[in-house]
Parts: structure tokens; C-alpha cells; sequence
């Protein structure tokens, strides 16, 4: 037989909140609650990496092929800046986890150049050239120089 959460998940989830809200802790379905939880965690983390891979991607694209940067690569690096330096600023704990997410966003992010660029694979770094910080750090990398805004 079905439980509830295989059924309806969305009435799941109003069932656990009203449980937890009246306290009544014997009802709570603790295994898929934690699994639930452990699912949110991982959702937050590809957040982060979605994000690096995106930033990253513009960002190589930026340095070698200097000759194609626009408006639109611009501020698509902006956007994604903004973007990671909230999404840590609402999960400050997934900064523990910022080396593995470089790492993880700067080989989707030399994917993404590749599909963008006609350039080859050996034009691009095996390991991620940029440090964590400088990668989202306004006016580093990304050419200020044109007025891009």
C-alpha cells in the first residue's frame, strides 16, 4: 500500500507542517523527512554550482576570445556575481563547500565555453585559473574598461 508521501507529496508536506506545528513529534514521517531535508541541502549546493557554471563559462569565454566580448557576456557575469554572492549570503554554510562547488562549476563552465566558442578544448586550462574570491569580485576579470552598462 501507498503511504501518503508515494500518494501526494504535496499533501505530505501539509500534513508534516501540521504536525510539527501542534508538536505532535510521534506522527512526523521522520524517514522521507530526512531524506527531504538531505534533497533540499543538495538542491542548495547545485544551486551554487548552476551559478559557478554559468559565471565561469562567460568568464573564459571573456579571456580567450576577447575578440566576441558584448554587453550580453557582460552582464551575464554581473548578473551571476550578484546572484552566487546572495545565494551565500542566505546559505552562509555552503562556503564550506565552495572548493568542491569551483571545482564542480569549472568543469560544466568549460563545457558550457566549448558550446559557445569555436574554440578547442586545449584552449582552456585543465584546472580553474580563478580563485574563488576573484571569480565574483566586481571588476576583476571582466573588462570595465568599455562602458558595457
Amino acid at each position: 500500500m501507498e503511504s501518503q508521501y508515494e500518494r501526494d507529496f504535496y499533501g505530505w508536506t501539509q500534513w508534516q507542517i501540521e504536525v510539527l506545528a501542534t508538536r505532535k513529534v510521534s506522527q512526523l514521517d521522520w524517514q522521507n523527512l530526512q531524506e527531504e531535508l538531505q534533497a533540499l541541502g543538495r538542491q542548495e549546493y547545485r544551486e551554487l554550482v548552476s551559478r559557478l557554471t554559468v559565471l565561469l563559462g562567460h568568464l573564459l569565454k571573456w579571456e580567450y576570445q576577447p575578440e566576441n566580448r558584448s554587453r550580453s557576456w557582460f552582464l551575464t557575469i554581473r548578473e551571476q556575481r550578484r546572484a552566487i554572492n546572495r545565494h551565500l549570503y542566505r546559505n552562509p554554510s555552503l562556503k564550506s563547500r565552495i572548493v568542491d562547488a569551483l571545482e564542480d562549476g569549472f568543469e560544466a563552465g568549460v563545457d558550457l565555453a566549448l558550446r559557445e566558442t569555436n574554440l578547442p578544448l586545449r584552449t582552456f586550462p585543465e584546472q580553474c585559473p580563478y580563485e574563488f574570491e576573484e571569480a565574483i569580485a566586481d571588476k576583476t576579470i571582466c573588462d570595465t574598461s568599455k562602458d558595457w552598462a
